[in-house]
């Protein structure tokens, strides 16, 4: 889990690092395609390409800003399993402290032995049936 949770954390960390330089030079595009769409003197293919540099842009900003968010989530998940899998080791060592899960066992082997004799008996119940029935075929028994 240690593990996992450093992988996470330098992914994120250059996921992060993605996310400021794209915002930066985001930013620096979207002002000069905001100033090609203001402009007077702008033709309309300018103007297009101006719309659709920024909406690529913003596109770009929210994928990455939205990967940047499935890791941290990611992350938070990780590290609460880790605290998770701590706290069931910690009661189970309690248990074992106790006898509990010794206990447990025994119950379960008198559980498995119950179930063969319950086995067991269902069988002679038949084969008793069975002789029984085969007892009036055969008068020279009786």
């Amino acid at each position: 889990m240690d593990e996992i949770l450093k992988l996470l954390e330098k992914v994120t960390k250059r996921t992060q690092e993605a996310v400021d330089e794209s915002r930066c030079s985001a930013s620096k595009y979207i002002v000069e395609y905001e100033n090609v769409l203001r402009s007077k003197e702008s033709s309309e293919t300018q103007r297009a390409k101006a719309m659709l540099g920024r909406m690529i842009e913003y596109d770009r900003l929210e994928t990455l800003s939205s990967q940047l968010s499935l890791l941290y989530i990611l992350q938070m998940f990780t590290f609460k399993v880790k605290i998770l899998q701590i706290s069931v080791d910690d009661v189970k060592a309690q248990l074992a402290k106790s006898g509990f899960l010794e206990k447990t066992k025994e119950i379960e082997d008198i559980k498995k032995n119950i179930e063969t004799l319950t086995i067991l008996l269902e069988a002679q119940y038949e084969a008793m049936k069975q002789i029984g029935e085969k007892r009036g075929s055969l008068s020279y028994v009786s």
